[in-house]
C-alpha cells in the first residue's frame, strides 16, 4: 500500500507524518486490497471559527475511490476523526461486494437447479416413449 502525505499551509513535521502513516496503516486490516492511499493534511488561516485544521483522504481500492474530509481545533483530532469515517465507509464498501458475490453465486445455483430440472424432465420423457 503506497500512502502519500501533503501538506498545504502547513509544515509536516516528522511526528505528523508518522502519526498519519501509523493512523492509515490500520486502514489496511479492514481490506487488504488497498492499492494506493493520499492523505492532504491543509490549515485553513481564512475561516474565523475554530474548525481550521482540515484531513482530507482519499482511499484508492479494487476500482474505487473513497474521499474522506474532517475539520477540527488540532491536525491529530482531525486525522483520528477521519479514520473513523474511513473505516466506516471502507466496511460499508466490503459489505456491498460480499452481498454482490453472494447474490451472484445464489443466481448461478439457481440456474444449475433448472438446467438439471430440464434435463431430468427431457430423460424422463425419453424413457416414456
Amino acid at each position: 500500500m503506497q500512502i502519500n502525505i501533503q501538506g498545504k499551509g502547513i509544515e509536516l513535521t516528522q511526528a505528523l507524518k508518522e502519526y498519519a502513516e501509523k493512523k492509515l496503516q490500520k486502514v489496511e486490516h479492514f481490506f487488504n486490497n488497498i492499492q494506493k492511499v493520499e492523505i492532504e493534511l491543509e490549515v485553513d488561516k481564512i475561516k474565523e471559527d475554530a474548525k481550521k485544521q482540515i484531513a482530507k483522504v482519499t482511499v484508492w481500492a479494487q476500482g474505487t475511490a473513497i474521499h474522506a474530509t474532517e475539520a477540527t481545533q488540532s491536525m491529530y483530532s482531525s486525522i483520528d476523526l477521519i479514520m473513523d469515517k474511513l473505516d466506516q465507509q471502507i466496511k460499508k464498501f466490503k459489505d456491498k461486494m460480499v452481498h454482490e458475490r453472494r447474490r451472484e453465486a445464489a443466481k448461478s445455483k439457481h440456474e444449475i437447479q433448472n438446467i438439471l430440472a430440464e434435463a431430468s424432465s427431457e430423460e424422463g420423457t425419453e424413457q416414456v416413449k
